[in-house]
């Protein structure tokens, strides 16, 4: 059947260009549709969630008539601990299944190659002839020629967990959590060969008492976790745990290689194919945040791996190179942080690409910059993980609700600025306090903002500055944004908000409001009492 497809191409050279043609124009942009009669709010709305659905910075770019920059200044305001999650899910999956049918079709691949395709256009021909391959998705893995090769090293040859890592892994989580041993529970539940495989692994010289104690932690895990309780332990918390157990006596006896719990890379890798919420996730546990997955060595080796192998992407001063690199890292089984993550741990680009400072700023004054920048970005990130909530409850607020958002404390005063929502079939209508309710002179106002973002003046039907038909996905950075820029509100630890119903709706639920630790970091939704 290849045989017979291959022979098809005898001409390959002349007809590459008509193939290739063919899969542009039956090819639809898998995410994104046509912006360029869409006004900007669309766009923005269309972009993100091409991004959760893990497309690649330089499609979405290309499909929005957006520059990378201009994305990443968007997404940014937008993508938090959820949105995170959500990409990375996307993408290890797309990459996963793309990465197999390209090694499926690596005997056709090679042949396209030596008929003189260019290695970034054989995705496309493969499409043009029926094969079912994510060409966004493979155009960024084929990049790379090093990295194609671990990619097909690690289809081929995908390294399987041990049992010893998800009882190492097991035990790291019940430390960290101060769960009290279960001696009984661990000898009357726990499969025999459990048992031996902990006492094989530790040898020995290691005491029956902490042998004891691991065995009863183990257990008391696995306990809590069918209970319910599937908080897992972050990457960085389990490297601390397993470094502060290594120097146990007994752990190298049996076996001199062995340490106990087994180092965090090798977890990850063998349970986790090279993902540590794939490791966590193989126990029955889940990723406490989409930032715990990395510590600053992670983000040091992202940086460093991506200036050592940036030539194959394109510039490093572009943003989608970047994207493009973790793409293809992913799919070799590497997992990095994402643009938006490495970009507000660094600061500045520049700090992560390690570019020159300009010779006319001092080091002192170019660290003073990336400080104000990390600064502004953490607080960006807390506008971003506010909007996520927002808009994760009015995508699950029944028609007949709505949603009040309130600004400032005592201090301010009693008039303050606030917005409110009301989703429905048609999408979210969305206010914000116009200077009828709340006077420049009182509280600045940028009208221009609104306008230029799609917000309407008030008239003599709607008083407030508003929009509608704004889809869940996109309504609560909309209103939050409105506020932080339209209304001037800079600090994201003084809103809070609180639902109900209107009349003749099954009446008010107690309401929700925003809740910040007091590090000033967005928490969780909690009902108001």
């Amino acid at each position: 059947m290849q045989a017979k497809a291959l022979a098809t191409f005898a001409d390959v050279p002349r007809r590459t260009r008509s193939l290739l043609d063919e899969w542009e124009h039956t090819m639809t942009t898998p995410h994104l549709g046509s912006t360029a009669a869409g006004d900007r709010a669309e766009t923005i709305e269309q972009a993100m969630r091409s991004f959760l659905a893990g497309d690649p910075l330089r499609f979405i770019s290309e499909a929005t008539s957006l520059s990378s920059w201009d994305l990443l200044g968007i997404l940014s305001g937008r993508i938090a601990d959820r949105g995170e999650k959500q990409r990375s899910a996307a993408l290890r999956d797309r990459c996963s299944s793309t990465a197999k049918i390209l090694v499926q079709e690596m005997e056709r691949f090679e042949q396209l190659m030596s008929a003189g395709i260019d290695v970034l256009d054989v995705p496309k021909v493969l499409a043009a002839l029926g094969v079912q391959l994510d060409v966004p998705i493979a155009v960024e893995m084929l990049r790379s020629m090093p990295i194609v090769k671990d990619i097909h090293g690690r289809v081929s040859n995908v390294p399987e967990g041990l049992p010893i890592d998800a009882l190492s892994l097991l035990y790291a989580t019940g430390f960290a959590r101060g769960l009290t041993p279960d001696h009984e529970l661990a000898l009357g539940r726990m499969d025999p060969s459990s048992i031996a495989e902990i006492r094989n692994f530790l040898g020995p010289s290691f005491s029956y008492k902490k042998t004891a104690r691991i065995l009863g932690l183990i257990e008391a895990t696995a306990k809590a976790i069918r209970a319910g309780d599937v908080a897992g332990i972050s990457y960085s918390d389990y490297e601390e745990i397993a470094w502060a157990h290594s120097g146990e006596e007994g752990d190298t006896t049996a076996n001199p290689t062995a340490s106990w719990p087994v180092p965090a890379k090798d977890l990850r890798r063998r349970l986790g194919q090279g993902f540590w919420e794939t490791a966590l996730n193989s126990v029955g546990l889940q990723l406490p945040s989409a930032n715990d997955r990395f510590g600053p060595t992670d983000f040091v080796k992202a940086s460093r791996g991506f200036m050592e192998s940036y030539g194959s992407f394109g510039s490093p001063k572009d943003v989608s190179s970047y994207d493009s690199w973790v793409i293809a890292e992913t799919a070799a089984g590497r997992d990095r942080p994402s643009v938006i993550a490495i970009r507000r741990h660094f600061g500045a680009w520049e700090s992560v690409i390690g570019a020159v400072m300009p010779p006319e700023v001092g080091e002192e004054e170019f660290a003073g910059l990336v400080e104000l920048c990390r600064t502004q970005n953490s607080v960006e990130e807390q506008w971003a993980r506010a909007g996520e909530l927002v808009s994760d409850v009015l995508a699950n607020m029944p028609w007949n609700s709505f949603l009040s958002i309130d600004y400032g404390d005592e201090t301010d005063g009693p008039r303050r600025p606030y917005a409110q929502a009301n989703p429905s079939a048609d999408g979210v209508w969305c206010e914000i306090v116009s200077e009828e309710f709340l006077p420049a002179d009182e509280w600045p106002i940028d009208t221009d903002y609104l306008v230029r973002n799609g917000w309407s003046a008030p008239d003599e039907e709607v008083p407030n500055w508003h929009k509608q038909g704004v889809p869940p996905l996109e309504a609560g950075h909309q209103l939050l944004e409105g506020l932080a820029r339209g209304r001037r509100c800079h600090d994201p630890e003084t809103v809070r908000w609180h639902s109900g119903d209107f009349p003749g709706g099954p009446g008010p639920d107690g309401g929700v409001i925003l809740d910040f630790d007091p590090g000033g970091v967005v928490r969780n939704l909690r009902r108001a009492s």
